[in-house]
């Protein structure tokens, strides 16, 4: 009797360790998710490198952030827009410079640039457009801290909250910020 129930454990201990062996092809690995996954009820997109630009060896004071619409979204008014800042020390909120347009001082945010412009300008971003948002916290980033921004429309279900990491060596330009 004991060796009928050491056989039928070691039968199904065969087809425990073979039943995943088999000449099927399995299915292929689900895509990794990007670094700023485009959540439902998001207007807003990165729609390139998240950058910053300080002093060179110290400490970065403004960071460029390229956005354009969410798949399926027609347009967004930029003029509503709410931008947070945070790091591993602060939390703020950035206001937006006179007339949405032009380099923000500190504290402040604005549109320094827009790519494939439709019509005339304004500050609503449609279709194909890209806006180059720029931030100035009050706050500096040091190297290798990480940060979040959060860019939120009113219609925004879930805001576009971008996480970023600040490069070991800080340059007085075009530092590129690493997803996490």
């Amino acid at each position: 009797m004991k060796w009928q129930i050491l056989l039928a454990v070691g039968l199904v201990a065969c087809l425990l360790v073979t039943a995943g062996c088999t000449d099927d092809d399995s299915p292929p690995a689900a895509p990794l998710s990007a670094a700023d996954p485009v959540l439902p009820g998001q207007s807003l997109i990165v729609s390139g490198l998240v950058t910053g630009d300080g002093i060179a060896g110290g400490t970065i004071d403004t960071i460029t952030i390229p956005v354009s619409l969410a798949p399926g979204k027609t347009n967004v008014d930029v003029e509503k827009l709410s931008v947070y800042y945070a790091d591993t020390i602060r939390t703020e909120t950035l206001l937006p410079v006179s007339g949405f347009r032009g380099d923000p001082g500190q504290g402040g945010w604005g549109i320094i640039a827009v790519n494939d412009e439709i019509g005339n300008s304004n500050n609503r971003l449609e279709d194909k457009e890209q806006f180059l948002i720029r931030i100035n916290p009050k706050a500096y980033l040091p190297a290798n801290r990480a940060v979040i921004i959060v860019l939120r429309t009113p219609e925004d279900v879930n805001p576009l909250t971008i996480r970023r990491i600040a490069p070991l060596t800080i340059l007085a330009e075009g530092n590129i910020l690493k997803a996490p």
